[in-house]
């Protein structure tokens, strides 16, 4: 297993690539990259795109990525509605409207089966009504739930800082030391933020 990070767009938000036996998801592609280059160069062949939440600076890769390979997208299904809606992913807020008109797969919180991983998804709402974490083995994938130190804002649309307050609490109560890969910034541990991070 290995994860690769982009950092892509114009918030630098942090895709991931997971990786195990040459098949792969794309975990949160914020604007394109060279897709067919990577397959190549990892002879991997790509599962699904997976979002923690729906974002524009999340999931403005899609229509590159789509025009170039052929797979399903998962999302929580309470943010359907904000892929067309420039002010519910928050576009109309930083740049330009950005849309993107797709058919996503609903994630339901529990251990789901996305191509040939077996995930387990955490309903984490709070920067948005929908925000989804995704663990694999032992890692985190926490989108803009938790960062280094931080967690991420409510003051958008469908945040809650009551709703990020428990969310933090469903982090908190998981036991092993996962590594935490977050949406933006550098990378950390569960168990360093539950010793370092004020949210906690």
């Amino acid at each position: 297993m290995k994860v690769l990070t982009y950092t892509l767009g114009p918030v630098q938000a942090n895709c991931y690539i997971l990786i195990e036996n040459n098949h792969a998801l794309i975990i949160d592609p914020g604007d394109s990259f060279d897709i067919q280059k990577l397959i190549a160069q990892e002879n991997i062949t790509i599962d699904a795109i997976v979002l923690t939440h729906v974002h524009f600076d999340h999931f403005s890769g899609l229509e590159s990525l789509c025009k170039n390979i052929s797979c399903d997208i998962y999302c929580n299904e309470k943010e359907f509605d904000f892929f067309m809606n420039p002010y519910l992913n928050a576009s109309s807020h930083f740049m330009y409207p950005v849309t993107y008109s797709c058919q996503p797969i609903a994630v339901k919180e529990g251990v789901i089966k996305i191509g040939t991983f077996e995930m387990e998804a955490i309903y984490c709402p709070g920067h948005t009504t929908g925000s989804t974490v995704y663990r694999y083995k032992n890692l985190l994938f926490t989108g803009d739930v938790l960062f280094k130190g931080s967690i991420g804002r409510c003051d958008l649309e469908t945040g809650s800082f009551t709703e990020m307050k428990k969310s933090i609490q469903k982090i908190k109560e998981i036991k092993e030391n996962l590594y935490i890969l977050p949406g933006h910034g550098p990378l950390s541990t569960l168990d360093e933020e539950k010793k370092e991070n004020p949210y906690f």
